[in-house]
């Protein structure tokens, strides 16, 4: 068991500013983190890690950042973890068990619309401009975010995306159409940054398993080719004062068209 060290006061522990590990007593093991990340004369950072025996070997815990984690804190953490480790708990299981749970519960208030801002946050040095990134989000805001954006992310499914691509819209001539034959490029760069935000949700975590929003394999047996779709061009209409005429042609045509 390493040695308790003089059991220092949060004013001491405030006073320290030498980078490196420093002992604060109370509870053998806890010890104050002090870095300088990029060199001198930077703000240094300091963070709490209890050093303690898990299983057959001895491992660092990190508690958290200081002050964030007060120094009372800190001890009363330490504390706990080392009553569970003579209980026979492995400390790295249940750590990583807590995490996933809280993962799991943010999975659950997640929307795509804030996976989708997230994504375009950690992106912003991507875009030259902020046209650029108001470009890449614009179809989203326009198709998927009136059909998923409230939706948990961890609950979208294959079903979900198609009922983004397949929505009413109106085409070129402003007659309704289902958006992926109405805008057929359009959609399909839609799919592509809907993907890209559920890719970045299961990186993070808020989401497992196949990528409802993948082309080859999945939709594409749902769904015809992009290239292949031709919106549809509508007859003009006949002019009112024509109307008679087409009706006395149509009454000569006996086939079923007419």
């Amino acid at each position: 068991m390493p040695k308790i060290a003089r059991e220092l006061t949060d004013v001491a522990v405030r006073k320290i500013n030498t980078p490196g590990w420093h002992a604060v007593g109370g509870v053998a093991g806890l010890l104050l983190q002090v870095r300088n990340p990029t060199g001198s004369g930077s703000k240094l950072s300091k963070s709490w890690v209890l050093r303690i025996k898990n299983g057959s070997r001895r491992v660092p815990l990190g508690l958290g950042s200081y002050p964030l984690v007060p120094l009372k804190e800190a001890r009363d953490t330490a504390r706990r973890l080392v009553m569970e480790a003579r209980d026979g708990i492995d400390l790295l299981e249940s750590k990583r068990a807590r995490r996933q749970a809280l993962l799991d519960a943010q999975a659950k208030t997640k929307t795509f619309l804030d996976a989708a801002n997230e994504y375009l946050e950690a992106h912003s040095a991507d875009y030259t401009n902020e046209k650029h990134r108001k470009q890449w989000a614009s179809t989203l805001e326009a198709y998927a975010y009136p059909v998923i954006g409230k939706m948990p992310v961890a609950d979208i499914e294959m079903i979900h995306v198609l009922q983004v691509l397949t929505q009413e819209t109106t085409d070129k001539e402003g007659e309704p159409a289902k958006l992926w034959y109405a805008k057929p490029q359009t959609a399909y760069r839609l799919l592509g940054r809907i993907k890209t935000v559920l890719d970045a949700a299961t990186v993070a975590g808020y989401r497992s398993g196949t990528n409802p929003a993948t082309w080859t394999g999945y939709l594409d047996t749902q769904l015809p080719s992009p290239k292949k779709v031709r919106p549809v061009t509508h007859h003009k209409a006949v002019p009112y004062e024509r109307i008679a005429e087409v009706m006395a042609a149509l009454k000569k045509n006996t086939s079923i068209s007419s």
